[in-house]
């Protein structure tokens, strides 16, 4: 069974919408989708080690949903249970997902700032 965190960007599609821009939209795509695999990178290398398969089921987990909507997960059924409960390494997903929060708002409205110019 497959266990997804899931990660959402508020308002995003919202701008892709009013704005109507193909190649604004390809290029938000690529940044999301950029983050969501160094997300998963640095999941796998924060994650609770003891066989190495919760830390590899992280990387290969990236999968496109819809346009700029990516996400990844572990197919390990105790990813979960590692996430809220481990002693030492719990939040191990949630952290890499607020360390990389501004840094990815950051590019995103680096590139909507390129409109203008």
């Amino acid at each position: 069974m497959s266990r997804t965190f899931t990660v959402n960007v508020a308002g995003l599609n919202d701008v892709l919408r009013t704005l109507d821009a193909g190649p604004l939209k390809t290029d938000l795509d690529r940044i999301t989708e950029a983050y969501t695999r160094k997300m998963a990178n640095e999941t796998a290398q924060a994650a609770p080690v003891d066989t190495g398969r919760l830390k590899n089921s992280f990387p290969p987990s990236v999968r496109k949903e819809a346009d700029v909507s990516w996400s990844y997960g572990s197919d390990v059924p105790y990813a979960k249970r590692q996430e809220y409960e481990h002693r030492t390494k719990k939040g191990f997903v949630r952290k890499t997902v607020w360390n990389n929060r501004e840094p990815y708002r950051n590019k995103i409205n680096e590139r909507l700032g390129e409109m203008g110019s």
